[in-house]
């Protein structure tokens, strides 16, 4: 993978634009226009159609590279109770945090909203405690140790 060296970058990008510029500004000086302020005009109009193409490129990519994630999703099943007549209801969906996740009931035919929420939690390991404090371990309801 190449490695981009960012301030060169940036230079040899603004050294295109002002080479451009001067390009453009001398061929309106020729056509009647004033130099400075035609430079300035197409350096300025360089900057603001280069920031809209790279946003629409860049924003392009994101929602493609979204779709990818979402294309790796698993669809998730789940039975659900209507929350007007409480029948149960089959839900198949996809684990997608832009959608909304809703449901039309088999039996009274309203609209349902699905509340998803995760919770991660962390594991716990035992610990011996007879070996920490000496007392033996034993099980109250066997009399067991």
């Amino acid at each position: 993978m190449k490695k981009i060296n960012f301030p060169l970058e940036a230079i040899v990008s603004t050294l295109k634009v002002v080479g451009i510029s001067l390009v453009c500004s001398l061929c309106l000086s020729f056509l009647g226009f004033d130099f400075i302020t035609s430079f300035i005009l197409v350096f300025v109009f360089q900057y603001i159609l280069f920031s809209f193409i790279g946003n629409t490129i860049n924003n392009y990519f994101i929602q493609k590279t979204k779709q990818k994630e979402l294309e790796f999703l698993e669809p998730l099943s789940t039975i659900l109770e209507c929350a007007y007549c409480n029948t149960r209801n089959l839900l198949t969906f996809l684990p997608d945090q832009n959608e909304r996740v809703e449901f039309e009931c088999s039996s009274c035919n309203k609209k349902n909203m699905v509340s998803i929420q995760f919770v991660v939690a962390r594991t716990t390991d035992i610990v011996d405690v007879s070996g920490v404090t000496n007392i033996p371990l034993v099980d109250v309801k066997n009399n067991e140790k």
